[in-house]
């Protein structure tokens, strides 16, 4: 990870803020990944700042979901500052063993510690800057704490050969596997579209709080569809990832790097045509399943879609009625 450790002007604190910026990207969605290549409720550690017995996968996502906090602040304040918000991300990576996944995290959390802890701000400047940096580094000293309590954990119950999880070689043909690969693929664009214009209009809290609830609910439906995968003998893929002879996946664009939108209007019939995207792949994959709880997740997913649909047609005809604030 490149660092900046001088900070002088407006365009110094963008560019170290874009930089944590695609750090932040890439880890909210990295962790959640190698959480779900692992099982639940197997990997137990006592968690050294709650002070409880966790479960590892559990906790894991947690921490992925602060991560992508992270990055919604950082790119608010980025275009607060004028600057444009980066949607690239760093390399994500999954090695085959679980163990390897929470070593990489928590190099990972003390390599982004040094980003933030290490900008040596000129005196004076910038000062709510330094702080809300340096109260992100605490939260990434926190997540390093709590993946070398999983790491020791597992060294110590005898689990460190455990392997991740893998896709079934019967699943290769099944209609199900593939619509339910694409669909978390498009969950997980949307939910990025969603965000990127969060940070677009926020200063327009009552659109950019509606856009962050969809964006929620489409986190929400990316986690549950990995989780489901993992009941289905599969596992959630790493776009554009290639695996290396020693089985290590890495992508250096597990999502879009550009999100078209740039005013209400194109950002709103965007999102709307997505919806629509994700409802007619939910609409086709339901029926192939029986009766349960898995088809029955998935119609809780199709639900909330066609709510968002709603709230983006109410949108957009309410824009038409006042054109002047496109």
């Amino acid at each position: 990870m490149q660092k900046i450790k001088s900070i002088e002007t407006k365009e110094d604190v963008i560019k170290l803020l874009n930089l944590a910026l695609e750090h932040e990207w890439a880890v909210s969605f990295e962790y959640v990944i190698h959480a779900y290549s692992m099982a639940k409720g197997k990997y137990f550690y006592f968690d050294p700042i709650m002070k409880i017995q966790k479960d590892a996968r559990a906790q894991t996502i947690q921490i992925g979901i602060d991560e992508m906090y992270h990055a919604l602040q950082l790119g608010i304040i980025i275009t607060k500052l004028g600057g444009q918000p980066s949607f690239k991300t760093d390399e994500i990576v999954r090695y085959p063993k679980v163990i390897d996944n929470l070593i990489h995290d928590k190099k990972t959390e003390d390599m982004v510690t040094s980003l933030y802890q290490q900008a040596q701000f000129k005196e004076g400047v910038f000062p709510e800057i330094k702080y809300m940096i340096w109260n992100i580094s605490y939260d990434e000293i926190r997540h390093s704490r709590q993946f070398e309590a999983m790491i020791e954990a597992l060294r110590a119950a005898g689990q460190s050969e455990d392997l991740c999880f893998s896709s079934s070689p019967v699943n290769k043909d099944k209609e199900e596997i593939a619509l339910l690969h694409q669909i978390t693929r498009l969950e997980n664009d949307i939910m990025h579209h969603y965000l990127k214009h969060v940070i677009l209009f926020s200063d327009h809290q009552d659109l950019s709080q509606r856009l962050f609830k969809n964006s929620i609910d489409h986190m929400r439906h990316w986690d549950k569809n990995s989780g489901i995968l993992v009941k289905l003998n599969d596992v959630i893929q790493i776009e554009q990832a290639h695996r290396d002879n020693k089985g290590v996946e890495k992508s250096l664009q597990p999502m879009p790097a550009e999100y078209p939108g740039e005013n209400r209007l194109s950002a709103l019939e965007i999102l709307l045509k997505k919806e629509q995207e994700i409802i007619r792949a939910y609409e086709k994959i339901i029926p192939l399943f029986p009766e349960g709880e898995i088809k029955e997740q998935l119609q809780i997913h199709l639900a909330l879609d066609r709510e968002h649909i709603f709230t983006l047609e109410a949108l957009l005809n309410n824009l038409q009625r006042f054109p002047e604030i496109n």
